[in-house]
């Protein structure tokens, strides 16, 4: 015949698996950690018939403890206010040794931490702490405050709060790796608006000529959802046309916004300026105005007289392009007069070059995505396969872009793409 004692032990066991049942529940009944580990603690707190529980968490980056959870009356004083140093207090003891820990008595405990008692005015008398653990790592420290009866906490009761911190961490770990999945969808998502957006910041459609003088096309291939490179084209007026490649520094968001603006600076002041070198100066006197973090740009803008085929070329520290002669056969690395990337000095040297195009000529404007990607062992495209493509491609504008641009990906097939690629032709016709 069991005691009254022995049934009272026996269904106090018995609640506390209830309570642990509970628990299990409770996890697969939502993915938001605030609820969730409020939900669990609160049941801790009850089992345990403490009258307050809060955890920490460990911040990676300032590697302290930060009291992220908390129940009871100062709730609204500790959470988000309280940070402990690892091996500060009884819980940086804990986090620092991987040991749950009983403190029957505070007082007479040298790590006990009293200025959060004297901040908050709660008075702290015993304690259980246990550490969070995932994967063998302390991710922060759970405790139960004060037991409402006054007694001290047992050693039944640091096993029962040690094995609710192990459903504790499972919490945190799962909801923080949902929260790791739905931030990821989102910034994919958001990664994808932006690439849409910026890639409606490139020509749509391509300049033509009623009388067939030019034909001219250009493709970009960002590296990442959104990238750098950038090409326009700009009709002025019925004799001239300006267009421009660029390769802001720099890669991502930051480099898509650059880019952005540079294009709408761009096509206002291409229609302000007297000449394409007063235009490209007023962009330089522009980016150098509003520099950031050390971002730049290298530049080719380019003014074709649609009548003549004369051709303007700035060049702000851009790749030379390369000048296919339809007379002979002939692929010229062309070089006009050179320049520093636009956003660097305000004094940036800058000067025009003025060609005169032959029937059947294309000129080849391309960033160094083209001849800096590298293929499984690391070789690079480089100028020279580029200029043996070129020796045979076709002439008409669209064909010869969209070719170079899959030999390029061709090549490095096997190669993640580290660097945006683009490619503008344009083809005299007469």
């Amino acid at each position: 015949m069991k005691s009254p004692s022995d049934i009272a032990a026996l269904n106090r066991r018995i609640d506390e698996l209830t309570s642990l049942i509970d628990v299990t529940a409770l996890i697969s009944s939502t993915l938001e950690l605030d609820e969730l580990v409020h939900l669990v603690m609160q049941k801790a707190q009850t089992v345990m018939h403490a009258e307050a529980s809060s955890i920490m968490l460990l911040n990676k980056i300032s590697h302290k403890l930060e009291c992220r959870f908390a129940l009871g009356e100062v709730r609204d004083r500790i959470e988000d206010t309280v940070q402990l140093d690892i091996g500060q207090g009884i819980a940086g003891w804990v986090a620092e040794h991987a040991e749950p820990v009983i403190v029957s008595d505070v007082k007479s405990d040298p790590r006990f931490y009293s200025e959060v008692d004297e901040t908050t005015g709660f008075e702290t008398r015993s304690i259980i702490a246990a550490p969070l653990s995932v994967k063998g790592h302390v991710i922060g420290v759970a405790e139960v405050l004060n037991r409402r009866d006054g007694q001290p906490f047992t050693e039944d009761n640091l096993e029962l709060f040690v094995t609710f911190c192990r459903q504790v961490a499972l919490v945190i770990e799962n909801a923080q790796y949902h929260q790791f999945r739905l931030t990821q969808e989102r910034l994919q998502q958001e990664l994808a608006s932006a690439a849409s957006i910026q890639q409606s910041f490139m020509p749509q459609r391509f300049p033509h000529s009623s009388a067939n003088r030019f034909q001219i096309f250009g493709k970009n291939v960002p590296a990442a959802a959104v990238g750098g490179d950038l090409f326009d084209f700009i009709e002025l007026d019925n004799e001239h046309l300006a267009f421009v490649i660029g390769d802001v520094a720099g890669k991502g968001i930051p480099a898509a916004l650059y880019m952005a603006r540079l294009i709408s600076d761009l096509r206002h002041h291409s229609h302000v300026q007297n000449s394409a070198l007063d235009t490209v100066k007023e962009i330089n006197s522009l980016l150098v105005e509003r520099r950031f973090k050390g971002m730049f740009v290298t530049l080719q803008y380019m003014l074709l007289n649609t009548q003549s085929g004369k051709l303007t070329i700035v060049n702000g520290g851009h790749l030379p392009p390369y000048w296919r002669h339809a007379a002979t056969g002939e692929v010229e690395w062309f070089r006009p007069k050179g320049g520093i990337p636009l956003g660097i000095f305000e004094s940036a040297p800058l000067a025009e070059t003025t060609i005169k195009l032959e029937p059947g000529d294309n000129i080849i404007f391309f960033t160094d995505g083209v001849i800096e990607a590298r293929n499984s062992v690391g070789e690079m495209y480089t100028q020279d396969r580029l200029l043996k493509l070129l020796q045979n491609a076709p002439s008409n504008p669209e064909m010869l872009v969209r070719g170079i641009i899959r030999d390029v990906l061709k090549f490095s097939l096997e190669e993640e793409q580290m660097d945006d690629i683009t490619v503008v032709t344009l083809k005299w016709c007469g």
